[in-house]
C-alpha cells in the first residue's frame, strides 16, 4: 500500500486533486473540468523527452553501480516534470516512494522496483494517447459532428475501430471509491495507480457527462463548450500579449464586420454610380444588368474568401 496520498474527483463542474507525500501537508488544487485533460491533449510531450532520457540513463547506470548517488538525476527529473502538469505530481510521488524503498530492496530486484521503461516510454505512450483521444472526441463528442447521441456514436466508433488497439483509446478498470469529501460532497473518487489512470478517468467522465467539444476557430484545437452552445473560441492564451482565442475572436469578428461594411459601401457606391449613368443615357440597361450580375458574384467570392477585399475593390475600379 502506498504511503503517499493522491486522489481526484469531479463535482459541480470542477475537477479536484488532493495529494501529499507521507507526513507532508496535503496540497489541494481544482480546475474547471476538463481543463487538465485538454491541457495534456495539446501538450508538446516531446519537449519533455530530454528530461526522461536523463532519468532513464541514470536508472540504467544505477542498475550497474548500485550507488544511490547515481539516482540524483531521477529525483531532479521528477521535480522538473511535476510543475508541467498536475498529472505528473502523481508520477513524482510514486517514484519518490520507490526511491525511498531502495535501501530495503535486494540489488537483484532493483530493476523490478525501478523499471526504467516506465520512464523511457512515457513520452511515446502519452503521444499515442493524445492521438487516440482526439480521434474519440472527433467521432463521439464533437458538437458539430453527426447529430446522434453520444452513446450511439460511441457504439459505432468501437464497433468499427475498437479492435485497433494502437489507434483507438482503450478504457481500463479503475481504482474507484464512492465517498463523502470534506463533509460536503458525495462523489466517485479515483485513487490512481499511475498517470494513465488519470487520463482514463477524465476521458470516461467526458463521455459519461457528454461534454460537448468543438474545434476553436482561432487555434484549431478542441475545447469543451461549457458556455453558450454557439461558442466558437476557446479560453487558451494564444499570443505573446496574453490574449485568449476568445479575445482574438472578438477582435477578428469586429474587424471582419468593419471590412464587410466597407466592401458593401464600396459596392453600393459603384452600383448607384452606374445606375445614374443609365438615367443619363450613358449606359444601357443590358450592360448595367450584366455588370450587376458579375459584381454580385465577385462580392460573394469576396465574402467567401475566394478573393480579397483589395482584389474586389480593384475589380470595381477597373470594371
Amino acid at each position: 500500500m502506498s504511503n503517499f496520498i493522491f486522489k481526484t474527483y469531479i463535482a459541480d463542474g470542477r475537477e479536484y486533486y488532493e495529494y501529499a507525500a507521507d507526513g507532508e501537508q496535503t496540497i489541494k488544487k481544482d480546475f474547471p473540468f476538463p481543463k487538465s485533460l485538454m491541457g495534456l491533449l495539446y501538450m508538446d510531450i516531446w519537449e519533455l523527452e530530454p528530461i526522461t532520457k536523463k532519468m532513464d540513463k541514470a536508472l540504467r547506470t544505477f542498475y550497474q553501480s548500485k550507488e544511490q548517488t547515481d539516482l540524483q538525476p531521477v529525483v531532479a527529473g521528477l521535480n522538473e516534470l511535476a510543475p508541467k502538469h498536475v498529472y505528473f505530481e502523481l508520477l513524482r510521488l510514486s517514484w519518490l516512494e520507490k526511491l525511498d524503498a531502495v535501501d530495503s530492496t535486494a540489488p537483484r530486484d532493483y530493476q523490478d522496483l525501478l523499471p526504467h521503461k516506465k520512464i523511457s516510454d512515457l513520452c511515446s505512450n502519452i503521444d499515442t494517447m493524445q492521438k487516440q483521444i482526439k480521434g474519440l472526441i472527433a467521432r463521439a463528442l464533437d458538437v458539430d459532428g453527426e447529430k446522434k447521441s453520444v452513446s450511439e456514436k460511441m457504439v459505432e466508433y468501437y464497433n468499427a475501430e475498437g479492435n485497433d488497439t494502437l489507434n483507438t483509446f482503450q478504457f481500463q478498470p479503475q481504482p474507484m471509491s464512492f465517498e463523502v469529501i470534506d463533509s460536503k460532497v458525495f462523489a466517485e473518487v479515483l485513487y490512481p495507480n499511475d498517470i494513465y489512470d488519470l487520463i482514463d478517468f477524465h476521458v470516461r467522465e467526458c463521455v459519461k457527462r457528454e461534454v460537448k467539444m468543438r474545434v476553436c476557430k482561432n487555434c484549431l484545437r478542441y475545447f469543451a463548450v461549457t458556455r453558450k452552445a454557439s461558442t466558437e473560441y476557446c479560453d487558451r492564451v494564444c499570443d505573446s500579449k496574453g490574449r485568449t482565442c476568445r479575445e482574438i475572436g472578438a477582435i477578428n469578428t469586429w474587424t471582419q464586420s468593419k471590412r464587410d461594411d466597407e466592401v458593401f459601401k464600396e459596392y453600393r457606391r459603384e452600383y448607384k454610380k452606374r445606375f445614374a449613368r443609365i438615367n443619363a443615357g450613358k449606359l444601357t440597361k443590358s450592360a448595367f444588368y450584366a455588370w450587376s450580375e458579375e459584381a454580385r458574384q465577385k462580392k460573394e467570392d469576396c465574402d467567401n474568401g475566394v478573393i480579397t477585399a483589395e482584389e474586389f475593390s480593384q475589380w470595381l475600379k477597373e470594371s
